[in-house]
């Protein structure tokens, strides 16, 4: 894979920062002329979509410190719950249908993961369809991941 503008090879690090990033291959020192790009492709990608807004609601509601499009420097998570260390994607038919979208999707599960976050991906279909029953088994895990985060910490002590 080479820089989209420049033709150089991209480290795997490149490539997954500038796709995030920018939207498009760039290597490190072409990155840095493309700041305008950047700042464009960063403004669309922190809309939230309807169904995202919904579900960030409904958690709010129900009592947890939900973030919507929190930044990890790394990307924007639909909705974040650091204190429980979850992450929830709420996601279109495109990350079930497009290999480039799926793939994509497993990289950022993974960075969440090594980070000690769990991502939970929530269909849009879910909140659209059944919004409050989908809340109600998120509620479920969420109210787990407290239990097992405070069994760890008194483990620790």
């Amino acid at each position: 894979m080479g820089c989209s503008k420049c033709g150089d090879g991209l480290t795997n690090a490149e490539l997954n920062y500038s796709i995030e990033h920018y939207g498009k291959m760039l290597c490190k020192e072409c990155q840095e002329d493309y700041e305008p790009l950047k700042r464009k492709f960063e403004k669309k990608c922190v809309r939230s979509t309807p169904e995202a807004k919904k579900l960030h609601e409904i958690l709010i509601k129900m009592g947890f410190d939900a973030k919507l499009e929190q930044w990890d420097k790394h990307k924007h998570i639909d909705i974040a719950i650091p204190d429980l260390k979850v992450n929830i994607e709420v996601d279109g038919g495109q990350h079930n249908f497009d290999e480039k979208q799926a793939l994509a999707d497993l990289k950022r599960t993974s960075y969440s993961f090594k980070k000690g976050y769990v991502t939970l991906r929530i269909p849009n279909k879910l909140i659209q369809n059944n919004a409050y029953e989908t809340a109600k088994y998120i509620k479920e895990f969420l109210n787990a991941s407290e239990e097992q985060l405070e069994d760890e910490f008194e483990e620790d002590y």
